[in-house]
């Protein structure tokens, strides 16, 4: 299948990965970026230029939107009409206007997919929920289950997933990562009150630097201050004896991608508990789940002094992901539901909780 899809093409983008898992399976992605171009990470000054080069991009789309003038649609159509044709659109987040999305929809007639990739709070607009889209993938069961009651929307149950092209690295751990704990990713304001719980423990926290407003007291020597992909971020949550995933509060059934890449890359993870996460893996047996600041911190200390149990659960963790959580076997998924063949993936039981 020739298949378009709209997002961002960045370092560990999930566009990017979308498009290359679709290649790898032998399909043909049109790739169509509709935001400004990146500089390259690497410095903190591309950083901050990349936070002014996408706000400012925001800003100008958001009053073109306003004002009815947004250009996404044409040009995805001259994309679309350029590679002759396509069969399937998957827009990798909230990126179309309604008219963008008709306009589409009508050039290409083909069906239109949103796959949306992050939790509820990133919805603003959610103009999707106003456009022509044939079917709405989430990663979070909760918001499948109240747009279908609410709204009868035509919304699929999706996971996150991870990339083994990215991830399954042999390299052995190195110095430079070693922790007692590590993470990965953003830092934001919840993520820097549960950490400071931990501080005077060996941690290391790898990504992006913190927004210049953010007051880091207490956190400040586990910020590494460098972003990690690929084969680095599975050396650095390899060569942790614990991957604290702590989730953004706004994921409410569901999990985020840490949970599948940290499995995928080998590395033993203690995560926050969530309703859907045993759909999964299996707590206890391929991860570590935990309910509350109490119940992490004694779980920290009792892993940290059990190597075999932590070596067996990575072991087992590592095992499922590659079974049943890459980019190919959702992309299958989606694609089957697209044909009528499937429904999404099945939704989880609210309930339960967390157990060793």
């Amino acid at each position: 299948m020739k298949i378009a899809v709209v997002g961002r093409f960045y370092e560990e983008g999930f566009a990017t990965f979308v498009a290359q898992a679709l290649a790898d399976m032998k399909h043909e992605p049109v790739r169509f970026d509709p935001a400004a171009p990146l500089v390259p990470f690497g410095s903190r000054a591309a950083f901050y230029i990349n936070r002014l080069l996408s706000k400012g991009h925001e800003t100008v789309m958001a009053a073109a939107r306003t004002l009815g003038l947004s250009a996404d649609g044409r040009a995805l159509v001259r994309a679309v009409e350029a590679a002759g044709g396509v069969d399937l659109i998957i827009a990798c987040h909230d990126f179309l206007t309604p008219a963008d999305a008709q306009q589409v929809k009508q050039a290409a007639r083909a069906p239109l997919a949103l796959w949306y990739p992050d939790p509820i709070w990133s919805f603003q607009r959610h103009m999707f929920l106003n456009a022509p889209y044939d079917f709405l993938f989430f990663k979070d069961p909760y918001l499948v289950d109240i747009l279908r009651r609410k709204i009868g929307a035509n919304a699929f149950y999706l996971p996150e997933c991870f990339s083994p092209r990215s991830l399954c690295s042999e390299d052995a751990p190195e110095a430079q990562y070693q922790a007692d704990i590590c993470t990965a990713g953003n830092l934001y304001a919840y993520r820097v009150a549960l950490f400071r719980h931990l501080e005077g423990r060996d941690v290391k926290i790898w990504g992006l630097p913190a927004p210049l407003w953010m007051d880091t007291r207490g956190i400040e020597p586990m910020i590494q201050n460098r972003f990690v992909a690929h084969s680095e971020k599975a050396k650095a949550f390899r060569s942790a004896k614990i991957v604290l995933n702590n989730l953004n509060p706004a994921e409410i059934w569901g999990t985020n991608v840490r949970t599948f890449e940290i499995c995928g890359a080998g590395a033993f993870q203690l995560v926050d508990w969530r309703p859907g996460l045993p759909q999964l893996f299996e707590p206890g047996k391929e991860l570590v789940a935990f309910d509350g600041l109490e119940d992490m911190k004694a779980k920290i200390d009792h892993y940290l002094g059990a190597p075999q149990e932590r070596d067996a659960i990575a072991a087992a963790g590592q095992a499922r992901a590659l079974r049943e959580h890459t980019y190919e076997h959702r992309l299958r998924l989606l694609l089957d539901t697209v044909a009528g063949a499937r429904a999404g993936f099945d939704m989880p039981r609210a309930g339960g909780g967390p157990a060793w």
